[in-house]
Parts: C-alpha cells; sequence; structure tokens
C-alpha cells in the first residue's frame, strides 16, 4: 500500500508540472487535525488575456470621407499588473464524513485588481480619431486621446479536502470544490479637440463549475516544506455586456450610440501552484507561493477599431486568460 501511496505522490507531483493552477487557500494539509482553521493571503497579480482598443492615431490631419489613404493605429491596452487578496475559514471534524475520506471543508475568497492606461497627444500635423460603438460615425480632429481599462475579479469555492498519508514525511491532500467567479471588465476613451466625444464599454461575466486537486507536500525538516497543487476544472459562464459612445464628434454630426450585447457558453480551467511552508508555531504556517490560473474562455469587450470601415459593432466576445500570483499566506489552526 505504500509504494502505491508513493507512486500517486509522484503522479500527483507530474500534474502539478503540466497543469495550470489557481490560488485557493492553503495548499497541502492544514495545520490542526481537529477544529476551525482560517487562512489570509495576498501579493502581486498579473492577468495575461485579450488587449482592448482605446482611441487611434494618425500622423496626418484625417479628413472626411476618407480617400483610403490615411493612415490610422489603434493604441491597445491590456490591464495585466495589479493585486489580490483572500482568506478561508473550514472546519476539520477528525473524521471522514464525505467517501469515507474528506474529512475537512474550507470556504474560500479572493479578489483582485488590474488595469492599464494611455494617454497621446496629436503633433500640429496628426490627428486623434475614435469610432462610435455603433461603427457609424468616425470621429476626427482630435487633439487629446486617454482611455482607460480596468478589470477586478472575485472567487468563492467550497474546497472538500482529505489527507492520504505517503510516509512519514509526505502526505498527498486531495480536493473536490465547486466555485462561481466573476469577472468585470471596464474601459473609458475620451478625445478632446473643439468638441469632446468619447466611448465606454462594461463586461460582467460569472462562471459558476467544480474543480479537482491533488497537493502533495513533503517536509525536509521539522519546520521547512515544500507543497504543490496540480488540478482541472470545468465551469459554464454568462455575461452581459453594454456599450455607449458620446458627444458631438468634430465635422461628423452625432456621436450618441449605445450597443448592448451578450455572450454564454463553457470552458476549462487547469490549475498549477508550488510554495514553501515555514512552521512558525506548532498550529501556525507561513507560505510563500506562486500560482498559476488557466480560463479557455473569458468574456471581453470586442470594441470596434478606429476606422469607419471597421467591419464590426463593438459586442461581448471571449478569449483565454492567464491569471498568475505570487505571494504570501498565514495559516492558523484553531484546534488541536
Amino acid at each position: 500500500m505504500t509504494r502505491q501511496r508513493s507512486a500517486l505522490a509522484c503522479i500527483a507531483v507530474a500534474g502539478v508540472l503540466i497543469a495550470p493552477q489557481a490560488a485557493n487557500a492553503d495548499m497541502g494539509k492544514a495545520p490542526a487535525t481537529q477544529g476551525i482553521i482560517v487562512s489570509i493571503e495576498g501579493g502581486y497579480l498579473h492577468q495575461s488575456g485579450p488587449d482592448i482598443v482605446g482611441f487611434g492615431t494618425s500622423p496626418s490631419l484625417i479628413t472626411l470621407p476618407l480617400a483610403g489613404n490615411e493612415v490610422i493605429t489603434d493604441k491597445t491596452l491590456s490591464p495585466e499588473d495589479g493585486y489580490f487578496i483572500g482568506g478561508s475559514i473550514g472546519v476539520d471534524t477528525g473524521a471522514p464524513y464525505l467517501f469515507n475520506f474528506f474529512h475537512r471543508i474550507e470556504l474560500y475568497g479572493l479578489y483582485g485588481e488590474t488595469d492599464d492606461s494611455a494617454r497621446a497627444s496629436s503633433p500640429p500635423t496628426g490627428d486623434i480619431a475614435l469610432t462610435a460603438v455603433d461603427g457609424t460615425v468616425l470621429g476626427v480632429n482630435g487633439r487629446t486621446g486617454r482611455t482607460t481599462v480596468e478589470r477586478t475579479t472575485w472567487e468563492g469555492a467550497l474546497r472538500f479536502e482529505g489527507d492520504d498519508r505517503v510516509d512519514s514525511s509526505t502526505t498527498v491532500t486531495y480536493v473536490i470544490a465547486p466555485f462561481i467567479r466573476g469577472f468585470e471588465e471596464d474601459s473609458r476613451t475620451s478625445v478632446t479637440a473643439c468638441c469632446d466625444f468619447g466611448r465606454t464599454s462594461s463586461v460582467d461575466a460569472t462562471l459558476y463549475g467544480i474543480y479537482i486537486a491533488a497537493e502533495p507536500e513533503t517536509w525536509l525538516t521539522p519546520n521547512f516544506a515544500l507543497v504543490a497543487r496540480g488540478g482541472v476544472g470545468v465551469y459554464g459562464y454568462d455575461a452581459d455586456g453594454s456599450f455607449r459612445s458620446y458627444g458631438d464628434a468634430y465635422t461628423t454630426g452625432d456621436f450618441d450610440a449605445a450597443v448592448s450585447d451578450g455572450d454564454s457558453g463553457a470552458g476549462f480551467r487547469g490549475l498549477l501552484g508550488v510554495g514553501l511552508k515555514f512552521k512558525i508555531a506548532p498550529t501556525a504556517l507561513l507560505e510563500g507561493f506562486a500560482e498559476a490560473d488557466y480560463f479557455s474562455k473569458v468574456p471581453t469587450a470586442k470594441l470596434i477599431t478606429n476606422s469607419i470601415d471597421g467591419g464590426f459593432v463593438s459586442h461581448v466576445g471571449d478569449d483565454d486568460l492567464w491569471e498568475l500570483r505570487a505571494g504570501g499566506r498565514l495559516t492558523i489552526g484553531l484546534g488541536n
């Protein structure tokens, strides 16, 4: 049996190396075998997702109607860098309560935020341009353009955990976790000249699904351990998006327009994490970790490009998203 469990631990470690992962409560075994367990965490958040189209720039003044030789370059933004905070509270019964194996349950919460911004002023012979969200009007003769994009994410998960001891220093914690996650993306672009005009987008998405994970843990000394996590999951999602342009664009007439759109579907979630645990008290652990989370489909704003012949109306689309975290986590067992 010990040999089989050792093989299972090796498989779990191999899974960690090939599957991506999220920051979801403490990794591995809890510091108490019975009673309440609490955990807090926070640190740096990086999201690698789709770009958002802002204003357009041109090296020469634009006149309407377009003659076909105007060069308009879109300014794109990607809110990649930010922060996250999270925490969990759980209870270990000291005895199995589910499938004769799972003996710990944790309620976990996470919040994260990333943003990006860009600003440009045109030279005397240049121009700033912006297209209405429905693609019907091209605003020209802008002197200054500014775009800001913000993405926020939150998650709640209920983790059912069971520990399988491999030997005196190694355990593998198995996890089943239903989860719900929200993504919110907002952008605002403004162009100023003799007249002001701009456009906004807002996409709100909710993901609901379940993942399974394995978390091998090996204590190298009585106070120092290596821990990892690897897993996979599936989810469904729904999203609503609203797009609006406003103001009077110079030489083009009314710039006001509004578009609403929605999106739904299903996706794959992958999980990966590694960390170092330090025992700072008999039932308290300090953990430094690096974790990643992959979502195959996340709704996002698809804003029309800054050309009158952009080819489509602003709408909600979907794209994949990588989420990377690095930070610290304190876990305290308020029990035996």
